[in-house]
């Protein structure tokens, strides 16, 4: 296969990848109360100053060159569906190992690994009246 081909197949890959929605699992309270969808959902740094309920943990562990603001709206559109009035963000993204590699169609070498993988855990949580 021609380089230029085999770079714009691999540019075609990366693109593709990034547009994948990302596996987010929810983990719940044994007990916790049901809340209708909500339509807002805050996305926050630390615990607010006002009282609430937490009442679910969104894991989302994004693909290797996938957007933050993708990911991050996976997490909000995942804790609207629980009834969350916020979601408290935690940024546990890393970095995939880089490495290099022998290409033996143009026997040079590539560098491949060294993408930010965004993984977010979010805290959706419920304001107390």
């Amino acid at each position: 296969m021609n380089p230029l081909r085999l770079a714009q197949l691999a540019v075609l890959v990366s693109v593709l990848a990034a547009c994948a929605p990302t596996q987010l699992t929810v983990e719940r309270p044994a007990g916790a109360a049901t809340y209708p969808p909500t339509q807002n959902v805050d996305v926050l740094d630390a615990p607010p100053q006002r009282p609430y309920t937490e009442i679910g943990v969104i894991n989302a562990p994004g693909e290797p060159g996938a957007l933050r603001t993708q990911v991050v709206a996976q997490v909000r559109e995942k804790a609207a569906q629980l009834g969350a009035d916020a979601v408290i963000l935690q940024d546990v993204s890393r970095t995939t190992p880089a490495s290099q590699r022998l290409n033996p169609t143009t026997g040079q070498y590539e560098s491949t690994g060294g993408l930010l993988v965004p993984a977010y855990k979010g805290i959706a949580i419920k304001y107390r009246q």
